[in-house]
């Protein structure tokens, strides 16, 4: 990572995809937010409001006022994952003043901090690597004197493959469908589950229950413990920046996410009967005949959600392990397309299947619709939506796309690491 060296003043106010129902495909859809923050410096007033997560209480015993910093004057090598803390004895934090050489890409404007109800100093951000701080503290005695300490010290550094990038979805406010998770895409594993959860807030307006739950290391996402309430606003704040990993990693970046929810959506697709109909607060948009996965291509069955649209989009067998130049191979382009697995299943428009909407299934995997129809399916659907699929013995894998909603609420939060 490159860190050009700047010193600041800091203190605290205390998809290529594919048509087929087999093989694997992209990974979660393309467009997901690469920016984000970390900290950097500025200067303040200790503030006197409550932390959230308290230190070791300081002790009144001595009559004398005296500061002391948890980072020794003259350390090196210290762990990114440090939370910098300013514990009094008789005496009342004022100013926390911090200089560094952390800058570049991991700057942000200012770090926050707050003194707990035992008056400890607790900054709320971690440290960068390989960076020079000095921590400036200065306290009135409850005699009234003044005391400063001061402590200066170097973080250690960290290769590339010892930071955890984080990378959020949806980045677009929306509105998203009732069923939209709120993503997070590590480029890295995460070994430390509990803690990176533990530094992943999310809140809505209402409030409404949810949890994490881990689809394999490298991805985490939210979900309410009922479809979000039309109208809500959810708000991810990801403070991860130096949080342990584990196995000698550390996350990097603070990085915030808001999105709008929509409309009460839905969409039934029955296999068997060759229907797909869309509802809204329960009542039926449309109903339109379709085909779906022949036999060998069968269309899993399960509640899947709409992960992505597409225009003019090819599909190409071969993004399915299915051979161009084979008897089963293809390559057309579909106007319109919703995704609704990882692996390559989506509803599209499909005119070379004119013969068998609402007959026979005869494609490899995906739900095919006329053009016309197909396109007002494509301007009512949300991404988020939830679509249940009935009619196949195929079940829908876990992970295979945006699949929490396919099992019980006590199923999903046993995935959480903080269950």
């Amino acid at each position: 990572m490159d860190r050009k060296t700047a010193a600041a003043t800091l203190a605290a106010a205390l998809l290529a995809t594919g048509c087929a129902a087999s093989g694997e495909g992209a990974g979660e859809p393309a467009g997901s937010s690469t920016t984000g923050s970390s900290q950097s410096a500025a200067s303040a007033k200790a503030s006197t409001s409550p932390a959230a997560d308290p230190s070791s209480s300081a002790t009144s015993a001595s009559t004398d006022p005296s500061l002391a910093i948890n980072v020794q004057d003259g350390a090196n090598d210290v762990p990114v994952s440090t939370l910098i803390t300013v514990t009094p004895t008789a005496a009342t934090v004022t100013d926390v003043t911090i200089t560094t050489t952390a800058s570049g890409k991991n700057a942000v404007t200012k770090l926050t901090a707050q003194a707990n109800d035992k008056g400890i100093w607790i900054a709320d951000n971690r440290l960068d690597p390989s960076a020079s701080y000095t921590v400036t503290a200065t306290a009135t005695g409850d005699d009234g004197k003044e005391v400063t300490k001061t402590s200066s010290f170097r973080t250690a550094a960290l290769s590339r493959q010892q930071e955890v990038f984080p990378t959020l979805a949806p980045v677009i406010n929306g509105p998203y469908g009732v069923a939209q998770p709120v993503v997070v895409q590590f480029d890295l594993p995460v070994q430390n589950k509990a803690e990176f959860e533990r530094n992943m807030h999310v809140t809505s307006v209402p409030a409404q229950e949810g949890s994490w739950g881990w689809l394999d290391d490298k991805t985490v996402h939210w979900r309410p413990k009922q479809h979000w309430k039309p109208g809500s606003t959810v708000k991810l704040d990801a403070r991860l920046n130096g949080v342990d990993a584990g196995d000698g990693r550390y996350g990097q970046l603070n990085r915030e996410l808001e999105l709008k929810i929509g409309k009460n959506q839905q969409g039934k697709v029955d296999i068997a009967k060759h229907t797909i109909t869309w509802l809204r607060d329960g009542k039926p948009v449309g109903t339109w005949p379709m085909t779906a996965g022949k036999p060998g291509f069968v269309t899993r069955s399960g509640t899947k959600v709409v992960m992505e649209k597409a225009e003019n989009i090819t599909m190409n067998s071969e993004t399915t392990g299915i051979a161009q130049d084979s008897a089963e191979g293809y390559e057309v382009k579909a106007a319109f397309a919703l995704r609704v697995t990882k692996s390559g299943e989506f509803i599209h428009s499909a005119p070379w299947n004119e013969g068998n909407f609402g007959v026979r299934n005869a494609s490899h995997g995906c739900v095919g619709m006329r053009d016309d129809e197909m396109y007002k399916l494509y301007t009512t659907a949300q991404i988020g939506d939830p679509v249940v699929f009935t009619g196949s013995d195929r079940k829908l894998e876990f992970g295979n796309g945006w699949s929490e909603w396919d099992i019980s609420w006590e199923q999903w939060k046993a995935k959480s690491a903080l269950r």
